[in-house]
């Protein structure tokens, strides 16, 4: 299990009840809790939302085991010292909020995404857990970026195929050697632009959140297109 910062800013509105868009998004519900007035205690409470066949025994059984996982000792969710010790280590995942200091991570499975939100403060909820499709909801930031949801591209200097996930660093190897040829025919198929291609490498690399990672920003052939410098225009 691993818990990580949120890859691309519109995951931002993931910590949070969405209900206009919460289909779209395969949130199948949240978890609620406290430490209760001590901060040792452990008080939660779950509200299912839609896609019911989702909330299935093997989403409880999954969803249990990472839930305990944090309740061990010294965990993010075991008590609020915890919480709090754990969260001020990790400043790159504060979550802007009115209200006090809140942080979010994310955690992902092979088939969910989890995003929670942490707030280490006596007198409020100290915790959500908003759970979703992990296709479902991967499908929808893509969606919205312009991008497939995955992509297949080559390493230059050894022509290996690789595979690219959306809002995910690096890459997953996909052959021990390759041509280069076999990438682009792949995305080709797929109906993966050039364009599309080109951007979610550099998402890849140098994260999501950069201008290289706009599929607007490249010709139909993947070529960066060059921005006129105001004196040209003299």
């Amino acid at each position: 299990m691993v818990l990580e910062a949120i890859k691309m800013k519109e995951e931002k509105d993931l910590f949070f009840f969405n209900k206009d868009e919460e289909k779209e998004l395969g949130c199948i519900g949240y978890l609620r809790g406290d430490f209760g007035g001590g901060g040792k205690e452990f008080w939660t409470t779950w509200f299912p939302h839609n896609f019911p066949e989702l909330n299935d025994e093997k989403f409880k059984v999954i969803f249990d085991a990472l839930i305990n996982k944090m309740r061990e000792p010294c965990g993010v969710l075991s008590d609020r010292e915890s919480m709090r010790a754990y969260c001020r280590t990790q400043p790159q995942c504060k979550v802007s909020h009115p209200f006090g200091e809140q942080w979010g991570f994310r955690i992902l499975t092979q088939d969910y995404a989890l995003y929670l939100r942490c707030i280490p403060t006596p007198g409020d909820y100290n915790f959500y857990v908003f759970c979703y499709d992990k296709d479902m909801v991967m499908n929808k930031l893509a969606k919205d970026k312009g991008l497939p949801l995955y992509s297949y591209a080559y390493l230059p200097t050894t022509q290996e195929e690789i595979r690219i996930d959306i809002a995910q660093s690096g890459y997953t190897p996909i052959r021990k050697q390759g041509n280069g040829r076999a990438a682009n025919e792949m995305n080709r198929e797929l109906g993966i632009s050039p364009a599309q291609a080109e951007a979610m490498k550099v998402g890849s690399m140098f994260g999501w959140n950069v201008p290289g990672a706009d599929p607007k920003n490249y010709d139909e052939n993947g070529k960066a297109i060059r921005k006129k410098d105001s004196r040209e225009e003299r």
